[in-house]
């Protein structure tokens, strides 16, 4: 059995890297950009809705080079077999990896955020149950936004 143990990770001055720029790469990355802006995604075709948002934009088929100098790389191209790739690749090179929506594979996962100025809150499952966390969460918002908490 997986488990991963939440912690917060220190990532300003940090390169983060999306493979694939589809629908997988916008729900992480909305997420992410509320803590950075210094995501590269690297896809052959990138979302609408990512582009112009002060990403850096790599339009090419994904290479293990590619992974050169990231700290976080996430495998978001919806093909098993290339995020799989991507993350024999990255822990090969000690590069910790998030296979989107695919707990099994990955290194770390992402939790369910509510961020509100400075204080942030992380809702996890241990990557069992993504609609509970995110129910979860949505509750304390709600808590948030009325002043009951």
């Amino acid at each position: 059995m997986k488990v991963f143990l939440p912690i917060n990770i220190r990532i300003d001055h940090k390169k983060l890297l999306f493979i694939g720029g589809g629908s997988q790469a916008i729900h992480k990355i909305t997420t992410l950009e509320q803590y950075t802006r210094n995501i590269t995604i690297l896809a052959p075709e990138i979302h609408q809705d990512l582009k112009g948002k002060g990403f850096t934009e790599v339009y090419k088929e994904y290479e293990k080079s590619d992974l050169a100098g990231y700290f976080l790389v996430y495998a978001s191209t919806g093909n098993i077999g290339i995020d799989r790739r991507v993350r024999d690749d990255a822990e090969s090179l000690g590069i910790l990896v998030n296979v989107v929506d695919n707990r099994e594979l990955s290194g770390f996962i992402s939790p369910a955020v509510l961020k509100n100025d400075e204080m942030s809150i992380a809702i996890s499952s241990n990557g069992q149950n993504a609609k509970k966390s995110v129910a979860w969460r949505n509750r304390l918002r709600e808590m948030v936004e009325n002043g009951d908490f």
